[in-house]
């Protein structure tokens, strides 16, 4: 069994095993594999024979106002003939090592189904949730709309500023690469249009699949006059489309701008994340909490021992033991942490959690923040 990068000479193959894996036609996989860019996809041949392909999509995640670096697995597709032999296992640790490789402290992905990704040392990290609203709702709104129209050809470069000041304030959010924004920005089936709101305030992309709904393929508000702006604004398309749907976060800034009823939560899918390298990540994240001392005990088949120093939100963490409380932690159950997407507090009333009252305190205070979310899905 070998892996390799894959390169155009595979595209038959891959759009072979797209279309048993996932239904997709020809033009859906190509278009996937040129937006992605063909250096994120690998191959893993057995016995020289083709077995399966997926992408390793390089990121970070956004948690405590800093981006951690990470990388995306993506669309796994194990041809027919060679499932059922444990070749998805095999397939996440040889994806997480291509992701250490590449300087990435995260793995995430969504899983179709949890199981096996779960005893590979992934688990729930944050939601993927999208609304829908009724724009006749829109003329409620009091804001004053200011907005201007980006070229498609320069909206990377004018929303990606934007963008990443949004994250700052959230909790999950990818750190995008091109092939995030490629696919953001995508013309292939519908032609999106971009709006900038107000000084660089937010930005909203919009696009009209049908006759009824306006989606929202991407937008971002910095404050709340932005978000009311973003809906005011759509609600000028209400005699046209009569319902708006978008990405949003558990706690979501448009759902919140919203002047009355009218809007309703239609998908909710989490996705899984495993954290490569436990120092690195938590060196890498931002905390909202100023100072502390916590020694971290990961649980697993090769147990770490890590101290935690805090000081002015920014973390120092080394092997060993330290000052301060001591907890311990579930291998399996560190990414929900990390992640703030479970609390210490949660998990010790679990069971995967171990530690006295002042060390669980302590965990919660550490990790908290926003509720973690992504506005794609990968």
């Amino acid at each position: 069994m070998s892996v390799r990068n894959a390169a155009m000479a595979d595209m038959a193959f891959i759009m072979d095993a797209y279309r048993l894996a996932f239904a997709v036609n020809e033009a859906w996989t190509r278009n996937y594999v040129r937006m992605t860019g063909i250096d994120c996809f690998r191959i893993l041949e057995k016995d020289g024979v083709p077995a399966a392909v997926w992408a390793v999509v390089p990121c970070g995640h956004w948690f405590g106002g800093r981006a951690v670096p990470a990388a995306n697995i993506a669309h796994i597709a194990i041809q027919p003939e060679f499932r059922g032999g444990g070749l998805a296992a095999e397939i996440m640790e040889l994806s997480c090592d291509d992701a250490r490789k590449g300087g990435a402290c995260l793995a995430s992905l969504f899983a179709s189904t949890r199981p096996v990704y779960r005893r590979s040392g992934f688990n729930l990290a944050g939601h993927e949730m999208i609304y829908e609203a009724q724009t006749a709702e829109f003329y409620k709104i009091r804001q004053d709309i200011r907005v201007r129209r980006i070229p498609l050809a320069e909206a990377q470069a004018v929303l990606d500023p934007i963008y990443r000041r949004a994250c700052r304030n959230e909790a999950g959010l990818l750190d995008r690469n091109d092939a995030h924004w490629n696919a953001r920005l995508d013309e292939t089936t519908y032609i999106p249009s971009v709006f900038v709101l107000g000084d660089d305030e937010g930005y909203v992309v919009i696009e009209t699949p049908s006759e009824d709904v306006l989606e929202i393929r991407d937008w971002a508000a910095l404050n709340g006059a932005a978000a009311r702006q973003i809906l005011k604004f759509i609600g000028t398309f209400s005699t046209v489309y009569r319902t708006v749907r978008w990405h949003g976060a558990p706690q979501d800034a448009l759902v919140f701008a919203m002047p009355d009823k009218g809007w309703s939560q239609v998908h909710q899918e989490e996705f899984l994340m495993r954290v490569l390298d436990p120092i690195a990540a938590l060196n890498a994240r931002g905390y909202a909490c100023d100072d502390g001392n916590l020694t971290l005990t990961i649980e697993g088949d090769e147990p770490q021992v890590l101290h935690l120093a805090l000081r002015d939100g920014k973390a120092s963490c080394t092997p060993g033991r330290g000052e301060g409380p001591s907890l311990s932690i579930e291998a399996a159950q560190l990414p929900s942490l990390f992640s703030g997407f479970r609390s210490a507090s949660f998990l010790h009333r679990a069971g995967h959690v171990d530690g006295d009252p002042e060390a669980v305190v302590l965990a919660d205070r550490i990790f908290a923040g926003p509720p973690p979310w992504v506005a794609e899905h990968f």
